[in-house]
């Protein structure tokens, strides 16, 4: 560094010596005197490995789930369980080719078509192209529902 160079006084970031404005690595630790990459380099690396990243994650996820539903679910019967509960025969069906786990919302609903309590349900392992059926319990209604309604994703 020369002393009319207005610019700040740089380190060697791996022992601390005093560097010139253009260097990053002094002369003792770069005995080879192999040229170092500039900061752009560095910042160009690390954002093509961020992004390549993210779409390698993109597609892994993608391929993962292929296959693998849709669900199609139905509410075969309910009936009153008192004080305060239903006991709901639901019906799942894994539209996909591959096994998975369906996630459905059950709803009760009253004579004005409100939502008296809803209950999520995750359900599996369903093989594709296969049908299960089960039993859901939904607790804290006021009185029995006049309606009850499933849907899956």
């Amino acid at each position: 560094m020369t002393a009319d160079d207005p610019r700040a006084a740089r380190h060697c970031y791996k022992c601390g010596r005093e560097i010139g404005p253009d260097e990053s690595i002094c002369e003792v630790c770069n005995r080879a005197g192999m040229a170092t990459p500039s900061a752009s380099q560095y910042h160009g690396t690390i954002v093509v490995a961020i992004i390549a990243g993210v779409v390698g994650l993109a597609i892994w996820a993608s391929l993962s789930l292929r296959g693998v539903g849709p669900y199609a679910g139905t509410v075969r019967s309910f009936e009153p369980e008192p004080p305060d509960a239903i006991s709901v025969v639901l019906r799942i069906e894994n539209e996909g080719s591959r096994q998975g786990f369906a996630s459905c919302q059950v709803t009760a609903r009253n004579a004005d078509g409100r939502r008296m309590r809803s209950k999520s349900v995750t359900l599996g392992p369903v093989a594709g192209g296969a049908t299960v059926e089960f039993t859901e319990r939904i607790t804290g209604l006021a009185g029995p529902p006049d309606a009850v309604e499933i849907s899956c994703g």
